[in-house]
């Protein structure tokens, strides 16, 4: 509570609607009941809508009769009508006249800016010039301009401000940067020759979605009126300029003022600002900006007349509907007044200072973490002030993490361990290539690097050559609360900024093996205690396996682990990270009939395949996974119809061809993985055997009942140690003492070990009552005190020494009971 006071004593004037009709508690508690266990904080990509809003707009639909618009009946004129008040609206809330300008309906912002993009008046004198950091939605813009022979280049601007955090409009405070003129094809005039008679195009977002820094309008009159100052008299800068703002994200709280501002075009994502509905937009574009756009192909509701055998057409003469192709998103349409109810009733000034007080807090907060040895802990992107009323702050903090050492923590790290905690934000560069490149100093060299490595959008690749490739992003919305931003901060300190004591403890937990000698093996093994408790084959990757006393071994492993895999009709790999329902599909395999038994609650009867027959099997494919290629056989359509029946989706069921395996693509695996490149592993994610000790998920049960008040309602405090899916389980022994071992020998058979197996959330799936279930454990307990660069460590993942499975008697088993001996050299 003293900590709520200090904020309130700081930041009490701006925060939770002190003079709205509800404080934020009672908004919390009344409009967003399903937020109790969740901390939601990525406003940025998608705001929540209101309970109460949903239920008006329910009853609206409901209630009322609402035809298409394109006719004449009482129900279309209803819609017509609504159609017409909530442009109105849409103007309202951004001040713009309907004298000056119209709004126009698409199915998002995207499409807001790609109608500009495709029917502006580009010419080989014109220019597209545009901010950095601009989604990559703005930066599509950039083909239309270059396929029409016109110039295009980036800008940097820095604005001046004063000390309260003010911006200062005039030109001279105004400094841009210019990067390099952009061409495809050959101008038809040389730079020299450029006219004043150009229409060129400036685009700029009000807030950039990846760091919350806002620009100042004032930038509108200035590039309309002084371009060719700004831009130090550039050929480029001549031509009449026309402004484009990207508002998706700083619509939800700073509008733009179009009754002081004459930009041309604004584009509006309608879920940004309060949640519902998806898949709506609206470009605010004025009317002499409108009359200038070249817009080709004529729909449904956007002609006046056509004649079908002839060239003959008449557009009509509405904006809007000269533009809106097709019939509108009536029923989204008449949802948004809803929605502009809530804004109207809190206000977007109040809106505006609440989010920004909250990121003003945490910013502060985050500055001040540091690690033991004083190095600072966070990183933040953006060059605003810590002041509220700063004029450039918006609503996101956007950081990476260091480590002591001043390495990096990923961004997924972050991510994976925050949705462990309940906190849902977003990684990455947000489609926003300029801001993420620019704030994490990246280079061209470096983002080619990257993508040569295999980054892409979207991946598991945080952290490349040591320098992030991407950060984690906090937005906050309206209905955001202390309690949001104090459980963020708590949660960075105890996860990044505290050592958990079992590391100065010295655990051994080694991520990647380094070759060893194997010469004399023998000789180093000793008795480790431990014995094989049991054996679990799965032939099927992510379905149920099934135990035995003894089973024999071939090059790939144990004979027929992982074998087989679904795969669906789009060409995607089922897993249970997916498809948890597979985890209820049992599978045995019968060695002296030779049959793979598989059973499904989903499926009347026993599917029987008989796995040393090619009765069923229907032809080749090829296809690749873990950096590697597999050549697989196919099943007939009877077989892929149970297993589709069982998943709940068209899938189909392959097998790994034996003699047609190919070897890695690379020498090197994938990045920061344990994965086993020297050994054919069928479908197994890295390795041909997973082993766990007994002991060492008692002491992680030990820890799971001492901290009961983490789990959820009706998990089990207790995890077994399947939930793991281990092919090996041994006995005996201490707790975790697999984690040293190097070498180790079960039987007659010896194994290298690979380091420790990088767990996920599947281990969270469990069974209840005949469905899987989820809960946050045991991977939450397992991330406070086995966490590893990134890892997540739990059992070890071994393959056949390299010497051993050279002389691998076809003939050999694994049976249970066998003595483990090891050695940890």
């Amino acid at each position: 509570m003293e900590d709520k006071e200090e904020f309130l004593k700081e930041f009490g004037d701006y925060y939770g609607y002190p003079n709205g009709p509800k404080t934020i508690n009672e908004i919390r508690a009344t409009e967003f009941k399903r937020l109790k266990d969740t901390v939601y904080l990525d406003h940025a990509g998608a705001t929540l809508y209101s309970e109460l809003q949903m239920e008006a707009i329910f009853k609206d639909l409901t209630t009322s009769v609402y035809g298409n618009p394109h006719s004449q009946s009482d129900s279309s004129s209803t819609t017509s009508d609504i159609v017409r008040e909530a442009r109105q609206q849409v103007l309202d809330y951004c001040n713009a006249s309907p004298k000056d300008y119209k709004c126009i309906f698409t199915s998002g912002a995207t499409a807001a800016l790609k109608l500009v993009g495709e029917n502006f008046p580009w010419s080989c004198k014109s220019t597209f010039m545009y901010t950095m950091e601009n989604h990559n939605s703005v930066l599509g813009i950039r083909e239309y301009a270059l396929n029409q022979g016109a110039a295009a280049f980036a800008v940097d601007i820095k604005e001046a401000v004063d000390q309260d955090g003010a911006s200062r409009s005039s030109v001279n405070s105004v400094k841009v940067s210019q990067h390099p003129v952009q061409r495809r094809n050959e101008a038809e005039v040389l730079e020299g020759e450029l006219t004043g008679d150009a229409y060129n195009l400036f685009a700029y977002p009000s807030e950039c979605n990846f760091s919350g820094v806002r620009f100042s309008l004032d930038l509108v009159n200035i590039v309309k009126q002084n371009a060719e100052k700004i831009l130090k008299g550039s050929p480029y800068s001549k031509g009449r300029w026309m402004v484009l703002i990207d508002a998706a994200k700083g619509c939800a709280t700073q509008p733009p003022d179009l009754s002081i501002y004459p930009v041309d075009f604004v584009a509006i994502s309608f879920y940004k600002l309060f949640g519902y509905p998806t898949g709506l937009g609206a470009l605010i574009i004025r009317n002499d900006a409108a009359k200038l756009l070249k817009k080709t192909y004529f729909s449904g509701g956007t002609v006046a007349a056509s004649i079908a055998d002839i060239d003959f057409v008449r557009r009509r003469d509405g904006v809007e509907e000269h533009f809106e192709d097709g019939t509108i998103s009536f029923l989204s349409i008449a949802s948004i007044r809803h929605g502009f109810k809530i804004f109207n009733t809190l206000t977007t000034s109040a809106m505006c200072r609440h989010i920004m007080s909250l990121a003003m807090f945490l910013k502060k907060k985050l500055l001040a973490f540091r690690h033991e040895n004083g190095e600072s802990v966070c990183t933040l992107y953006d060059n605003t002030s810590l002041k509220v009323s700063s004029h450039d702050s918006g609503s996101i903090v956007s950081l990476n993490l260091k480590r002591p050492d001043g390495s990096w923590f990923g961004y997924r790290e972050v991510e994976k361990l925050a949705s462990l905690s309940g906190i849902q934000l977003r990684t990455g560069c947000f489609c926003n290539p300029g801001a993420c490149a620019k704030y994490l100093g990246l280079s061209h060299s470096d983002l080619l690097s990257n993508l040569e490595a295999g980054h892409v959008c979207w991946d598991d690749n945080d952290v490349i050559n040591g320098k992030p490739t991407g950060a984690v992003r906090v937005s906050f919305g309206y209905m955001s609360t202390y309690e949001d931003a104090k459980k963020f901060i708590d949660f960075i300190r105890s996860s990044f900024v505290s050592i958990p004591s079992e590391f100065k403890k010295g655990y051994l937990l080694r991520a990647k093996s380094n070759p060893y000698p194997t010469e004399g093996i023998e000789n180093r093994l000793s008795s480790s205690g431990c014995y094989l408790k049991s054996i679990t084959i799965y032939p099927i990757k992510s379905c149920a396996g099934f135990s035995v006393q003894s089973w024999p071994l071939s090059s790939a492993g144990l004979k027929y682990d992982r074998e087989w895999l679904l795969k669906s009709w789009t060409g995607e790999i089922l897993t249970q990270k997916k498809v948890p329902e597979m985890s209820l599909i049992s599978t045995f395999i019968d060695l002296n009939q030779q049959i793979l038994s598989v059973e499904s609650p989903c499926c009347e009867g026993k599917l029987q395949i008989k796995v040393d027959s090619d009765s069923y099997l229907c032809g080749k494919e090829e296809f690749y996974l873990h950096s590697q290629r597999y050549e697989v056989r196919c099943y007939e359509n009877e077989i892929d119809q149970w297993f589709s029946n069982a998943v709940g989706q068209p899938c189909s069921l392959v097998r790994c061809c034996h003699s047609q395996y190919c070897s890695t693509l690379s020498n090197n695996g994938s990045m920061g993985m344990c994965r086993d490149v020297d050994s054919r592993v069928n479908f197994a994610n890295e390795a041909p055997f997973l082993l766990i000790s007994e002991e060492s998920v008692s002491d992680l049960n030990n820890r799971l009942c001492s901290n009961t008040q983490k789990h959820s309602v009706g998990a089990p405090a207790y995890v077994n140690p399947m939930r793991f899916r281990p092919n090996l389980v041994i006995s005996g022994g201490e707790p975790y003492a697999e984690d040293g071992w190097r070498n180790l020998k079960i039987g007659n058979t010896y194994f290298t070990s690979l380091g420790g197996c990088n767990r996920c959330q599947m281990i969270n799936f469990y069974h209840q009552t005949g469905q899987v279930k989820k809960t946050s454990e045991p991977l939450a307990t397992l991330a406070s005190y086995r966490r590893v660069k990134g890892k997540i460590l739990f059992g070890i993942l071994l393959r056949y020494d390299p010497g051993n499975r050279a002389g691998l008697d076809t003939n050999s088993w694994l049976t249970v009971g066998e003595e483990v001996h090891s050695n940890s050299e």
